[in-house]
């Protein structure tokens, strides 16, 4: 059996967190023992751990990411988990912060060292531009990840190319781009939806929902003045929102400065939902960027249509998804987001592209770059 170590910062609702969770689940245990260490100890960054736990993975935290000595910290802990635990695997998905940890997964002398890019943007170059310091941190940590692992592998081709930009990534020996893979069937199954959405307080003819985090990356701001555009367009629509964050206040008030702000239902956390998407009528997703965007994936698997940036790679789109340039402007999106739930455009989910993602085939490929 081999000891395998995956490595994830947090353990909510996020789609990498996804990932690592359906893997503890897929995985042959067998085959595979299997600790998860997860520097965040914030309640709203464990509240998944529950799910890890059932699978019979063990989990370590470490030291919260959030300053020079705890990231001092965190590795030193983490060179002794390794070096104590004497794994076989070592599994990353931290994107460019998985430089450092896999430096240490190398001092440690683990055999197999796996880097995996979850994204295609750093959320900091975002909020203040490619400046020179974090062109400076981006090109050394993408050295790390490359020097100190033996196994490369992201979500997307988009992915991969952000983090191993200029290397021949391209190989035979193992998969290479991994889709992150969903519980397709629990997407897919009946509830009662007018019990639901009475439960969530929606009482609009439609309904859109988005499902993220409230920061940059998933362009919030821009969720908000979209919105209020459509608002002026028709009044039959509310707006449900899946997620916490750093933006939440501003869109708030941004919402309140526009009128809508009773319109939009704030849903925080929550563990339900597959549910919540059965009970809406188009997903949203103008992200700035995204790795591969899992959430599409489980709205398609939902039976949603959905409207999303086309800064989202193509691997997400199994016939459901319409996507639209961020350049086109609110009021454009707002158009678009009427005439989808008018039914204007042809947007169905292909079953076959859809079992592409499930958990079943995401698990048989890491098992192929763990061997």
């Amino acid at each position: 059996m081999k000891r395998t170590c995956i490595l994830q910062n947090g353990l909510a609702q996020g789609g990498t967190d996804t990932f690592v969770v359906n893997l503890c689940h897929g995985i042959d245990k067998q085959l595979y023992k299997i600790t998860v260490v997860n520097p965040s100890i914030k309640p709203e960054y464990i509240i998944r751990e529950p799910e890890i736990l059932k699978t019979g993975a063990e989990i370590i935290h470490t030291y919260e990411l959030n300053s020079l000595i705890n990231i001092i910290k965190h590795l030193f802990k983490l060179y002794q988990i390794l070096k104590n635990g004497r794994f076989d695997i070592f599994q990353t998905n931290i994107d460019l912060f998985n430089g450092p940890n896999l430096f240490v997964a190398w001092l440690a002398r683990v055999p197999i060292r796996c880097c995996h890019s979850h994204n295609t943007m750093q959320q900091k170059s975002i909020v203040h531009g490619m400046t020179l310091s974090i062109r400076l941190y981006q090109s050394i940590m993408k050295w790390m990840c490359w020097t100190f692992s033996n196994r490369r592998c992201g979500c997307s081709e988009a992915a991969m190319e952000f983090l191993y930009t200029g290397k021949n990534w391209h190989q035979y020996n193992y998969p290479s781009i991994i889709y992150n893979g969903i519980d397709i069937g629990r997407f897919q199954d009946n509830i009662n939806i007018d019990e639901k959405r009475k439960e969530l307080g929606l009482k609009a003819k439609y309904h859109i929902v988005t499902v993220g985090r409230i920061i940059p990356q998933k362009n919030p701001l821009f969720i908000v003045e979209s919105y209020a555009e459509l608002c002026k367009m028709r009044n039959d629509v509310d707006f449900v929102w899946v997620g916490i964050g750093n933006l939440e206040e501003e869109c708030r008030k941004l919402l309140e400065n526009n009128g809508v702000l009773d319109k939009v239902h704030f849903l925080g956390v929550r563990s339900d939902v597959n549910e919540i998407l059965h009970c809406c009528n188009l997903f949203y997703l103008p992200s700035s960027f995204e790795g591969l965007g899992i959430v599409l994936i489980e709205a398609q698997a939902a039976g949603l249509a959905c409207l999303s940036s086309d800064v989202v790679p193509p691997e997400a789109n199994c016939g459901g998804v319409h996507y639209l340039s961020l350049n086109a402007g609110k009021k454009v999106w707002a158009l678009t987001m009427s005439d989808i739930l008018d039914g204007k455009y042809p947007l169905k989910t292909d079953e076959n592209k859809i079992k592409l993602f499930s958990t079943k085939h995401m698990a048989e490929q890491m098992m192929q770059v763990f061997r």
